[in-house]
């Protein structure tokens, strides 16, 4: 199958959805199609790129579209690039801040039916609207059923063959505006280059006397790392165990926070910024636990938890309870554990690595399979 990815942003290493969109463009190729990415809105760029990126040793051909384009500018250089192609589907990777900056994209359903006339739809869904949770603000409430009208409306003018979403409360809230999403996991934002583990320190006893706690990526506001951070330096004084707390990537706003409370608690901090691809792998084999900030509802379209998992580190939740609005319970995601305060000691004397693979490949296959079927 010939497949073009339709994407915001395609800056490597800035844009989520974009690595997303790279990584599976570059495993179907492997499969056996021809793949293509474009993005449409591209914030990153100030003129229009042409060219092709790399992903795990496959190029891929790109086509990146400045956001400071005029609508008609843009759609009038995608349109030429698509037509070139000639794909048989384009994939929509759906966030609505990727293609307008108040995540309220006026008329895109119809310019991009303009743009695939002829082709078949695919939509992936990586965000919906906002206001979906019980604390929402009026505004954001309000906010959020604009948007939640305006993916009603896309949908209806593109009538997508095909749609996925990496979340299962994403699946349900669609469902209730009468639209059938399959579910479609999320793979990790980071491959995993590094396989080997270092050894334990172990204290006197025989027991492994360290505990490395990995945060990586962005840190949400509310977690509950004062609780987390004052029972490990209990624990610590208990047992001796030595503790360390590593940070690894563009953590946000919100890191220097996060770092105190864990210092005033008289623990170790190694504070890493952006890393190559490898050293985030390295440093995620070499931990103990990964910590969540994103809410468990939502852990499934974190990119950054799908790499702790994918490489063999398990994953606590932190995060404050967050519950959407009228949905009464949902699955919790496996390999994932939520934290409550005081029983950190009984998590870490019952921890399970989460199985050491990559996804990518068969989510690609998934992904095509359903594509194929569609086209029969």
């Amino acid at each position: 199958m010939k497949i073009v990815f339709v994407c915001g942003s395609l800056e490597p290493g800035r844009d989520g959805v974009g690595d997303y969109a790279r990584r599976l463009a570059a495993e179907l190729i492997r499969q056996g199609h021809q793949v293509a990415a474009l993005a449409l809105h591209d914030t990153y760029v100030e003129a229009e790129l042409s060219g092709t990126q790399q992903a795990e040793q496959v190029q891929l051909s790109v086509l990146r579209i400045p956001a400071s384009y005029k609508e008609t500018a843009r759609f009038a250089a995608a349109q030429q690039w698509v037509d070139a192609i000639n794909p048989d589907w384009l994939s929509l990777q759906y966030v609505a801040f990727a293609f307008q900056p108040k995540g309220l994209p006026w008329g895109l359903g119809e310019s991009l039916a303009r743009l695939g006339r002829g082709r078949r739809w695919h939509i992936m869904f990586h965000e919906l609207w906002v206001g979906v949770f019980i604390d929402a603000p009026l505004k954001h409430i309000v906010w959020g059923w604009v948007q939640k009208q305006l993916i009603k409306s896309m949908v209806k003018t593109l009538r997508p063959a095909v749609m996925h979403t990496q979340t299962r409360l994403y699946q349900l809230l669609l469902g209730r505006l009468g639209f059938k999403a399959d579910y479609l996991p999320l793979f990790a934002n980071i491959p995993v280059t590094s396989t080997q583990k270092k050894p334990a320190q172990l204290g006197a006893d025989g027991s492994d006397n360290t505990v490395s706690v990995i945060i990586f990526g962005t840190i949400h506001p509310g977690t509950a790392i004062a609780q987390f951070a004052q029972e490990a330096s209990q624990i610590a004084k208990t047992k001796g165990t030595q503790f360390s707390l590593t940070t690894i990537g563009r953590c946000g706003a919100n890191l220097e926070p996060f770092v105190k409370t864990w210092q005033d608690e008289g623990l170790t901090v190694n504070i890493l910024g952006e890393q190559p691809a490898e050293k985030i792998s390295e440093v995620l084999r070499n931990g103990t636990i990964g910590l969540s900030t994103t809410s468990l509802v939502v852990t499934e379209k974190s990119g950054t938890v799908a790499a702790m998992v994918e490489h063999g580190l398990p994953v606590l939740c932190i995060a404050r309870a967050w519950w959407p609005r009228g949905v009464p319970s949902l699955e919790q995601p496996v390999g994932i554990a939520e934290y409550h305060p005081g029983t950190l000691d009984t998590y870490l004397s019952n921890i399970e690595t989460p199985q050491f693979t990559s996804t990518v490949p068969e989510i690609a296959r998934v992904m095509a399979q359903a594509l194929a079927t569609a086209t029969k």
